[in-house]
């Protein structure tokens, strides 16, 4: 009898060994507090009592064996990342950034744009509204363990898989920069649509920002930065706009592009119907350089309006921007 209860109560030992372990895996702090302070806690304080040779389960034990599991998932963590170094420019990785980043017929067909530098890289992956958009980090061998080791164990474990070390050459042949900071994402492109009312439901009076050929990628990327910033529900690019994927474009956007609706239209047509029967403007504004004392170029009298006369919470609105050379 005595045997068998001391088996018993081994076998409990081991239990909550394996249970504390698989807690620990899991980075389930908040369930191990409460197993310790709540009253689960006092089933290991009744092994405890009954402590055998092995002493597994005491208080203090269970929390030090938490502990290192922690650090060995962290060191886990770390070294799944150093695995499969690419250093091959021919490797079908390497290829697809390349074209990603060069060409916007690779950029529409996957869907996906290339982003460099750690401040976009690492602010897309520890936001919970872009984490999932980022399909795969390319990080160079000499940059990593100075630079961004410390940083990615502080992720979440699901993007380690994504992480892949390249060699400084291959980083360098993956990115349009003069001088390469060591890491760039390969980012899937958002889908929003004109009747996405997500980013709009809140606003009684949304504007909206079109632009209409705006061909400079730094121009339209500092656009969509200002428009997230001040709160435009979306932006409607018009006709030969450049396109606002454009790893230039999405650099100057410091990440507003993934956040804020962005849609594109073939015509002006096009653009007048998304406008009026999506987002449902009652007032669209063009920006211009003619004041009010000035002749139009066919010899009418001109009524433009300072923008600060403009009563922007009336209702919804547009505000149109033209090309940098030939305006609208």
């Amino acid at each position: 009898m005595a045997r068998r209860i001391f088996q018993a109560r081994w076998n409990c030992q081991k239990f909550l060994l394996m249970i504390s372990s698989i807690m620990a895996m899991s980075g389930a702090r908040n369930v191990m507090a409460s197993l310790r302070y709540g009253n689960s806690w006092r089933g290991v304080a009744f092994v405890d009592k009954w402590r055998c040779s092995r002493q597994c389960c005491h208080a203090d034990n269970v929390l030090s064996l938490c502990q290192a599991s922690s650090r060995n998932n962290a060191a886990y963590h770390s070294t799944s990342i150093h695995e499969n170094v690419i250093s091959s420019p021919k490797s079908a990785t390497v290829k697809k950034v390349q074209a990603i980043l060069s060409k916007r017929k690779k950029r529409a067909e996957y869907r996906q744009t290339v982003v460099e530098g750690p401040r976009m890289v690492f602010d897309l992956l520890q936001n919970p509204k872009t984490e999932s958009l980022v399909r795969q980090v390319l990080i160079s061998t000499e940059d990593f363990t100075e630079k961004y080791k410390d940083r990615l164990q502080q992720l979440p474990m699901s993007v380690s898989p994504r992480i892949q070390l390249v060699t400084p050459d291959i980083l360098k042949s993956c990115t349009d920069t003069v001088t390469p900071q060591g890491i760039v994402a390969l980012v899937d492109i958002p889908e929003f649509s004109p009747a996405d009312e997500k980013h709009v439901s809140d606003l009684k009076a949304p504007l909206y920002l079109v632009l209409d050929g705006v061909s400079d990628p730094g121009n339209v990327g500092t656009l969509c930065r200002s428009s997230y910033a001040v709160g435009v529900a979306g932006v409607l690019l018009v006709g030969e706009c450049c396109d606002v994927w454009n790893p230039k474009a999405v650099r100057s956007a410091m990440g507003a592009s993934f956040q804020l609706p962005v849609l594109e239209a073939a015509s002006w047509d096009e653009a007048v119907e998304t406008m009026t029967q999506e987002w449902n403007v009652k007032q669209i504004y063009a920006a211009t350089m003619i004041e009010d004392d000035d002749d139009s170029p066919d010899g009418s009298q001109s009524k433009s309006r300072p923008h600060y006369d403009v009563d922007w919470l009336a209702q919804p609105s547009a505000l149109v921007i033209g090309s940098e050379g030939k305006g609208l």
